[in-house]
């Protein structure tokens, strides 16, 4: 498995009803549901030709609610929107510390409220831009830095996992927020600190991270990233719990190849990010390490869940961390299983994507590709 930053991502692309359900505690029989077969039926990008089609970097990509696909490029530090057919449109942001602009964005996700928020660590905001794609205004103030990963809520709400550092007790760590336009959450979901090594990344971080999405009635689903146990939890936009989902799990260890492959995948994109002018160090709580002396162990097993996704039709797409290819277990708002899907062998970054869902598509990338950046488009295909 290559290695790859752990990134989420949450797509909303309609409100849909906000009623309220009691708290219960699901499990599925998933030999009684049907299987669909995700399968490509379109690319954006390209190697050489058209700038407007050359990636220098594929971070995200989501879904508008009108069916545009907009493409997350850090290395450009810009947005680019296409058609739902992949014509491209326009070009949102561009390189600079101004209104609009972006040191390094990481994330970004549509609000209940239409606005598009965008992730700037480096530059310390979100900026905020309206249904036509200007930039309306920002949100700054963030300590230590804005989520580097998010998603979109109800009204100008955003479900954001924001680093945490204490420095004085050698501690790091991460908090689930919610944040209503300001950088001080208003609700922690989920929240959790760790002794701190400073060469020592892989499990020692991932382990305490939650995959998590939400909609734009403001319900929240999260899952901290276990290797023993399938757990799901949906949370009120006041906090309260209302769902919780759970599946008979095994734990899946690694084979030692797969333990190596990942080693050395992590270590060519160390090399990657040095030749790509990303440096030959790496800086973890404000101190510089360089690249060989990093110490990348990977957990010997398995995630029971990777990711979460919720879809304009609410479901939730659970993915499963031990199958090869993408692979989702998809359930309804009450935590029946309607029906698994997965990705179909072919594409030779498939078992890397970063996906993202929307009305009647999906979306596949990969951060550190094969070949060239590129966004596929693909859909569901019954068994």
């Amino acid at each position: 498995m290559k290695f790859l930053p752990i990134v989420f991502l949450a797509l909303i692309l309609a409100c849909g009803s906000s009623e309220q359900q009691s708290t219960e505690i699901v499990t599925s029989n998933i030999n009684e549901i049907p299987h669909y077969f995700i399968s490509p039926v379109d690319t954006i990008g390209v190697e050489l030709g058209d700038s407007n089609y050359v990636f220098g970097q594929t971070d995200a990509a989501i879904f508008a609610q009108n069916g545009d696909i907009l493409v997350l490029d850090g290395s450009k530090k810009q947005i680019s929107v296409f058609s739902s057919t992949g014509e491209f449109i326009r070009v949102i942001g561009r390189p600079g510390n101004g209104p609009g602009e972006f040191l390094k964005p990481t994330t970004f996700a549509f609000l209940g409220n239409g606005l598009l928020a965008v992730s700037d660590p480096p530059g310390g905001k979100i900026s905020l831009f309206d249904s036509s794609y200007t930039y309306e205004s920002e949100i700054t103030g963030f300590f230590p830095a804005p989520p580097h990963s998010m998603s979109g809520a109800d009204g100008l709400s955003i479900i954001g996992l924001m680093k945490q550092f204490d420095v004085e007790n050698e501690k790091i760590g991460y908090t689930l927020v919610r944040l209503n336009g300001t950088a001080e959450p208003t609700f922690v979901y989920a929240a959790e600190m760790m002794d701190f090594e400073p060469t020592m990344i892989g499990p020692g971080y991932t382990e305490t991270t939650v995959a998590f999405a939400s909609d734009c009635t403001g319900r929240v689903f999260s899952s901290i990233m276990s290797t023993d146990s399938y757990l799901i939890e949906g949370f009120l936009p006041d906090g309260e719990l209302f769902l919780t989902i759970e599946q008979p799990y095994t734990p899946v260890s690694k084979t030692e190849l797969e333990i190596e492959e990942e080693i050395a995948d992590f270590n060519s994109f160390l090399e990657n990010r040095a030749s790509s002018g990303g440096g030959g160090r790496m800086q973890s709580m404000g101190i510089q390490i360089p690249a060989d002396e990093v110490n990348y162990e990977p957990d010997p097993d398995f995630y029971a869940i990777s990711n979460l996704m919720v879809d304009s039709q609410e479901r939730i797409w659970a993915r499963r961390g031990s199958e090869a290819l993408p692979f989702f277990d998809v359930f309804a708002m009450d935590g029946n299983l309607l029906f698994t899907a997965s990705v179909e062998e072919g594409d030779p970054d498939s078992k890397d994507w970063i996906m993202a869902v929307g009305e009647n598509n999906l979306l596949g990338l990969s951060v550190d590709p094969l070949g060239y950046p590129k966004v596929v488009i693909l859909e569901l295909e019954q068994d």
